[in-house]
């Protein structure tokens, strides 16, 4: 008698570890914040947006933070881009500029002996060309900027969005009857799957 209650107790022993370790594991496939089991509890962190836009004020930081790697070159070319357009159009309009003003100031040791034969309005048109493309390229830094955040911040929401193929949107033909009338209508019926 005593060998079959400890066989059963030792079988519901046993039972009830291989139980917690199916709760164990089925609350980790989840994505479940809370982790339980009886000798501890492990707190999983959310993904966080805010976390997310805080991080890609660094450029790049939020796209490797909701680990979407393939989103750095992107973020990283557009930026590079940009800015060496940025560099490239102030470096010509930097010294046209320069030229203009000691032209009709009249400082001719500041006077460029390169561009001696180029009239003033050919000087002055060169530099409003490229100011308005350095300016250009400023505004094309700062929209690649703040869409690098909102990307990060957008795709730290869609983190846990389900994407599986339970979902599915179609449009399938209907008939409506109508009682009142005794007539049958066909139409289009819209239907969301989940």
């Amino acid at each position: 008698m005593k060998k079959t209650i400890l066989f059963f107790c030792s079988i519901f022993i046993f039972n009830s570890q291989l139980v917690a370790e199916h709760t164990k594991l089925s609350v980790l496939n989840c994505n479940t914040q809370v982790y339980a089991s009886r000798t501890d509890t492990i707190q999983f962190k959310k993904h966080d947006p805010k976390k997310a836009s805080w991080l890609a004020l660094i450029p790049g930081a939020g796209q490797i933070y909701n680990k979407k790697y393939w989103k750095l070159p992107t973020v990283y070319g557009g930026l590079g881009a940009s800015g060496f357009l940025v560099y490239y159009y102030a470096n010509r309009a930097i010294p046209l500029t320069k030229e203009y003003v000691a032209r009709i100031n009249g400082e001719i040791e500041n006077l460029n002996p390169d561009w001696a034969d180029i009239s003033n309005e050919t000087i002055l048109n060169d530099r409003n060309y490229n100011r308005r493309n350095m300016e250009i390229s400023i505004a094309a830094f700062a929209i690649v900027y703040a869409l690098s955040v909102l990307d990060a911040c957008v795709d730290a929401h869609l983190y846990y969005y389900d994407v599986s193929d339970d979902l599915s949107i179609g449009v399938k033909p209907k008939l409506d009857y109508t009682p009142f009338y005794g007539t049958i209508t066909p139409s289009l019926a819209l239907v969301i799957k989940f």
